[in-house]
């Protein structure tokens, strides 16, 4: 028996959508196609189109034709072969819209992950709806709205998770939460609200030495850097002489935000340039002349492989203008623009991401697939190959997290709150140590003791911004700036021959 599956969009929407997307250019310009090569996409389209019908009447199990033909436009760009063309069904494209554009969704206010197939929450935001209704670091969330939740192989994903807990401010929506040392869970009905994404977070270090980590180039990006500049600038504590920016692991964002950034450090030339196929894409944008950040403030940018695009956009501009020091290792190379293009076939409904240029630093350099070179190459210390292989069998053996788990529930019910002093815990990992022992892993406690102290932090609801004592890269920020020696690097003195 042939099986059919209704559809509530039109075929021949979605076959308009695979053809924009096949000619992929903008309604109502002209293409170079020679007739021949019209008739050639004319015969794929209805080809396309055909073998979807065949599926739906011959095939042998149930068909979804409309996951064919996003099937279809997923695959017209894949065969571009550049990994940042795709296809943005409309869930992406609206996640993309709260977590990028506009760095403000409705919601709960918590930051989870997941944990033992359910989501965890790391903590709730201050004055937030997860926060009022007592929310706490280390709760399970098993039910959204009497659904259980179940991540991994062949269940949700976290983004779904994440989907069904966001919606329109005001709404409600009612979590089932597993507390520890609780035995019977418990329901909580929240009303969301608006909840803004953070990108930015600064603190002030000793001897006048601020520090800006950016984590990615949003909407809200260059406020919140604005507001964190300035209140370094003037702390009441003293004045800031130097500033560490932290773009380490920035995989980018809005070219305008990593632009605006820039700005701020550089008062003449290019910040970036950028070159496309259609001279619509050619751009300069030259700095402003005003200064943010005061070029009396000496300047170290942080960087490492994962620093991409928006944040090598910085870094460059940084470099070519000798504004400040570059530390760290070479960036990630990722030197290409896209820009969204809603499909006007699915009514916006859905969008593709197209490269349409390449951008370069103010010296005329394409970073695309090169990275940019440190000024000073710091490398992450790095463990040994048997410590590491010692360090992986102590984690997937999930003897670490057993025993601070169990130590905080315990202590939880000695004490009747929440511990957070890791020292009180520090002073029973011999017995942890032993374990280890037991099952043939060898590990320096002080390994130990700093990923205890990682997993103690985050059940207990503290967040680190830095960590001084394993952060080399870091230290040799400091180290360069106490010394004197950003200038020297910036612009060492002219060489003599004698």
């Amino acid at each position: 028996m042939v099986r059919y599956r209704k559809h509530t969009l039109p075929i021949t929407i979605l076959a308009a959508a695979v053809i924009v997307v096949l000619f992929l250019v903008p309604l109502g310009e002209k293409t170079a196609l020679s007739d021949r090569d019209d008739k050639n996409i004319l015969m794929l389209q209805n080809a396309l189109i055909e073998v979807i019908r065949k599926t739906g009447v011959h095939y042998y199990d149930e068909v979804d034709r409309e996951a064919m033909f996003e099937g279809a436009i997923k695959g017209a760009l894949a065969a571009l072969d550049d990994p940042y063309t795709f296809y943005l069904p409309p869930v992406d494209q609206k996640r993309e819209a709260e977590n990028l554009y506009h760095a403000k969704f409705g919601g709960l206010g918590i930051r989870i992950y997941a944990d033992k197939g359910f989501i965890k929450i790391a903590r709730p935001q201050p004055d937030s709806p997860a926060m009022r209704a007592g929310l706490q670091a280390g709760d399970y969330i098993t039910k959204v709205d009497g659904e259980p939740i179940h991540i991994g192989t062949g269940g949700q994903t976290l983004l779904d998770v994440v989907d069904v807990l966001r919606g329109i401010i005001g709404t409600e929506v009612t979590i089932t939460v597993q507390r520890r040392g609780h035995p019977d869970p418990f329901d909580v009905t929240l009303t969301r609200e608006e909840i803004e994404i953070s990108s930015v977070e600064k603190t002030m270090l000793a001897d006048g030495i601020g520090y800006i980590k950016i984590e990615n180039f949003t909407g809200r990006t260059v406020e919140e850097f604005r507001k964190a500049l300035h209140t370094l600038l003037n702390a009441e504590d003293g004045t800031m002489r130097a500033l560490i920016l932290d773009l380490r692991d920035n995989p980018g964002g809005l070219l305008k935000a990593a632009y605006d950034v820039a700005d701020a450090f550089v008062s003449e030339g290019i910040i970036v340039s950028t070159q496309g196929r259609l001279n619509r894409y050619n751009q300069q944008y030259p700095a402003t002349p005003d200064m943010l950040c005061p070029v009396e403030v000496e300047l170290v940018v942080l960087v490492n492989g994962y620093s991409a695009s928006g944040s090598e956009i910085v870094a460059g501009a940084i470099k070519d203008s000798k504004r400040g020091v570059i530390l760290g290792t070479k960036t990630f190379g990722k030197g290409v623009v896209q820009q969204r293009f809603p499909l006007q076939s699915l009514n916006k409904s859905g969008a593709v991401s197209l490269t349409i240029s390449t951008y370069y630093t103010p010296n005329g350099t394409s970073i695309h697939e090169n990275g940019i070179e440190p000024n000073l190459e710091v490398q992450m210390s790095e463990l040994d190959e048997v410590t590491a292989l010692m360090r992986q069998k102590m984690l997937t053996g999930q003897y670490l997290k057993k025993f601070v788990e169990e130590w905080i529930e315990e202590t939880e019910k000695e004490m009747g709150e929440t511990p957070k002093d890791f020292s009180m815990l520090e002073a029973d990992l011999p017995e942890l140590m032993a374990t280890l022992t037991e099952n043939d892993i060898a590990l320096d406690i002080e390994i130990v003791k700093n990923d205890a102290h990682k997993l103690f932090d985050a059940n207990v609801g503290i967040y680190q911004l830095i960590d001084l004592l394993n952060d080399n890269q870091l230290q040799g920020a400091i180290q360069l700036i106490k010394t004197g020696e950003v200038e020297a690097i910036i612009a060492p003195p002219p060489t003599v021959d004698l």
